[in-house]
């Protein structure tokens, strides 16, 4: 199988590996993994977390999917690229119970990155999971919009990904939404959002290059005062509002049409067909105290 990605991807790619072998990063599973076990220990429910575990766990199997993407190893990124998305999933799940035990303030989305958590899924063609966190993404930012007034002091200030996810998640689940972006979507994602379900091939992959070439323009580092879309290595190197598209068209037996750009077609070509892997233990063990601790969480 050819691992093949895009050039642009190198850096983050050996990156990752990199960052998994820093004497600092190699405790990480344990530790944050015994924080989780702490906290499911505690008999008076609800319990406090200690820390982010179920970001910082998440966020460290991103790393590792990635670096497994680097190796070229199948399995380990059948089941760390399962592991990340599972447990990024589970961390907006959770933020979006927070959210609506409070409707009128605070746990907002986090601008670029929940939407991203919130389209894992998808690209991995879980369905169920995908819808729970279509809707709870987009049940926070109507949150947003609701509260956060004036619009500039909306979470969800930019027309990018966000805006774009949102979109897409609407048509592919047929959710009502009455939300609306500060500003027009940008092109390059405003043109893919009419035509992801076109039967045009020209059409889809010229609207597929250009978000690509989008997305590819804003895998950087931000700033303490400005944060780009695409920050995170694992957003950077897997796409996940560009595969998303695939794999909806895959699920809808649309023409598997590639993009004709690698930072999708790579990576497609690889976890379309992912062997079954179990799902994290722990992951499991923390979604079902959740259900328990909070009647409305999903």
């Amino acid at each position: 199988m050819d691992f093949a990605y895009h050039p642009s991807l190198k850096k983050s790619l050996k990156g990752s590996h990199e960052w998994l072998a820093y004497p600092d990063n190699l405790g990480r599973p344990a530790k944050y993994s015994s924080h989780l076990r702490e906290w499911l220990a505690v008999p008076e429910r609800p319990a406090r977390m200690r820390g982010h575990p179920v970001a910082d766990l998440g966020h460290y199997y991103g790393m590792a999917a990635c670096d497994a993407y680097w190796r070229q190893d199948l399995a380990d990124l059948a089941k760390f690229l399962r592991w990340a998305v599972d447990l990024r999933a589970l961390d907006l799940r959770r933020s979006g119970t927070f959210s609506e035990q409070s409707p009128d303030d605070g746990d907002w989305p986090s601008e670029f990155w929940d939407s991203m958590k919130a389209a894992g899924p998808m690209m991995l063609s879980e369905w169920e999971l995908g819808r729970i966190c279509a809707e709870r993404f987009i049940e926070m930012a109507e949150k947003d919009q609701r509260v956060n007034r004036p619009p500039a002091t909306r979470m969800v200030n930019h027309n990018t990904n966000d805006v774009f996810l949102i979109g897409l998640f609407s048509q592919a689940f047929d959710i009502t939404t009455d939300f609306q972006p500060r500003e027009p979507l940008i092109e390059p994602y405003q043109q893919l959002l009419d035509a992801w379900r076109t039967k045009d091939e020209l059409v889809f992959q010229s609207a597929m290059q250009a978000a690509s070439e989008f997305h590819i323009s804003r895998s950087k580092s931000g700033s303490r005062y400005k944060f780009c879309e695409f920050e995170k290595t694992f957003d950077r190197v897997f796409a996940a509002e560009l595969l998303a598209v695939q794999a909806l068209r895959l699920h809808d037996d649309l023409p598997a049409f590639e993009a004709g750009h690698l930072l999708v077609d790579g990576p497609w070509a690889v976890i379309k067909d992912l062997p079954d892997v179990e799902p994290n233990p722990l992951t499991l063990q923390v979604e079902a105290q959740l259900q328990r601790d909070y009647p409305e969480f999903r």
